[in-house]
């Protein structure tokens, strides 16, 4: 079982990469089966680490929107072939930008620093 801090280290990992492989277009998008299957793989990710996170670590930041984030892996991985690409974009370019700060600031929160850390 991952821990809290290292299922948030997942996230932002997965997070930069598909901030790192956006597309600059919808056309580029629509055009590029790859990138299509990079970042949904990639947003499976950001959505299984939210959905395990403990309830405790959930709780304590209700600004993450961790049910919708986690509601976007679980279509994706039990719909695979009625894959919305429409949603996908839009969680590329619109919505995966949105929890990065605040993940990022949980995740380096005192709670999850090694006791030998300042």
């Amino acid at each position: 079982m991952r821990s809290d801090y290292l299922l948030l280290a997942d996230m932002l990992e997965a997070i930069d990469e598909i901030l790192a492989s956006a597309p600059g277009s919808r056309e580029e998008f629509d055009n590029d089966k790859f990138r299509r299957s990079h970042l949904l793989r990639y947003i499976q990710i950001v959505g299984e680490a939210a959905w395990r996170l403990s309830a405790e670590t959930k709780a304590a930041n209700p600004d993450v929107p961790w049910r919708e984030i986690a509601g976007m892996r679980h279509a994706i991985v039990h719909d695979y072939f009625e894959v919305d690409w429409n949603e996908v974009y839009n969680v590329t370019v619109r919505d995966i930008p949105m929890p990065r700060e605040p993940v990022e600031r949980i995740c380096n929160s005192a709670r999850f620093r090694e006791p030998d850390e300042k």
